[in-house]
């Protein structure tokens, strides 16, 4: 039997975890709002002038009241307006979808698979760039989970004589990514304090090195399992590098195009921020439009499958490229905090049906 004094304690800890939980949330989003309103001055000093008009601010913080029950909600939808000249009814704060939608659709417990790289090719084995090896916790492990000696794993870099891909297993958004030819890798000069995914490096298809040759252009596609079971898609994008980089990150410079339902391009691409990047790529002069990519039937299988594979987070991001011969292949995952809100101020509505009112 538990004492009163170690019941009441235990009930302590549970209210005391509970406020902790609800102050850090509250926190959040204030922060959130916070960096709206920083972000929204910006595109102010940027355009020259406000599209939010007293009377249309007056609209969005009804619309706020309405449907969220607060019009606190008001600094992203905002930055969405002064982002697109309008207003548009159905549009969610991005604090909302970060820090309400996403934590009750992508349990915790869950949504973290999405940060462990070296589970991709278990989970979704046939559907992925496949890893040659993985360093974690220090040891080094076949793709298979068979443990290798660092001799070994030397032989299997030196065997190989082509470029690889050495990255994080945890994070993302392009950070810590090593670009190495295999016979010039250097198992000590590794950093040390991340688990480390390696593959060969890829190439895709020439209609996408048209776009851009030097990182690997994906799609960003964002699925939905909904309330019937059924895998939608949400939104498709195509990410492209700049600037020499090989990756096409939008945080580590890149920019994004809209693709439509019929697979052709948005006329105009955008970067990190949502700002308009004109209607040709920055290096190649590449006009987005003018791009046959016949490859989207393709990408929504495959992100469909995969949703289905794993259906215990409903919304996922997914990254995936086009190889040489066509195929579309993932290259990650992510079910923590997938992109939203400039695509959801451009091209958006995406989540009406999710709207508390």
């Amino acid at each position: 039997m538990y004492s009163i004094s170690s019941r009441i304690s235990y009930r302590i800890k549970v209210m005391l975890n509970r406020v902790n939980n609800s102050w850090d949330k509250y926190s959040r989003i204030r922060m959130s709002r916070l960096e709206a309103r920083i972000l929204r001055k910006e595109i102010i000093a940027e355009n020259g002038k406000t599209m939010v008009t007293p009377r249309l601010m007056k609209e969005i913080k009804k619309y706020c009241r309405n449907t969220f029950g607060s019009s606190a909600y008001w600094p992203w939808l905002a930055v969405y307006t002064e982002q697109t000249g309008e207003f548009k009814n159905g549009w969610m704060p991005y604090e909302y979808y970060r820090y309400e939608l996403l934590p009750q659709m992508n349990p915790e417990k869950y949504r973290d698979f999405s940060e462990c790289k070296h589970l991709d090719y278990k989970l979704f084995n046939g559907s992925v760039v496949e890893p040659l090896f993985f360093r974690f916790n220090g040891l080094y492990y076949h793709k298979q989970g068979a443990a290798l000696k660092k001799s070994e794993v030397n032989e299997i870099l030196g065997e190989i004589d082509n470029e690889v891909v050495i990255k994080a297993v945890s994070g993302g958004g392009g950070k810590n990514v090593m670009f190495k030819q295999s016979s010039e890798v250097c198992l000590e000069e590794l950093p040390e304090s991340s688990d480390l995914l390696f593959q060969n490096a890829v190439e895709q298809h020439s209609e996408l090195d048209k776009l851009y040759p030097h990182s690997i252009n994906t799609y960003r596609v964002l699925t939905f399992l909904d309330n019937k079971g059924t895998v939608k898609t949400k939104f498709v994008i195509l990410r492209f590098g700049r600037g020499g980089n090989r990756v096409d990150n939008c945080s580590r410079g890149g920019g994004w195009v809209f693709v439509y339902p019929d697979g052709t391009l948005s006329t105009k691409g955008h970067d990190e921020y949502g700002y308009s990047l004109g209607n040709t790529h920055p290096d190649t002069g590449t006009e987005f439009k003018k791009l046959s990519l016949p490859f989207l039937d393709q990408v929504n299988a495959l992100c469909k499958k995969a949703h289905g594979a794993f259906p215990f987070t409903r919304i996922i991001g997914w990254d995936v490229y086009i190889n040489k011969e066509g195929e579309a292949k993932l290259i990650e995952w992510n079910a923590e905090t997938p992109g939203f809100w400039s695509f959801e101020a451009h091209y958006g509505p995406f989540f009406e049906e999710l709207l508390p009112v």
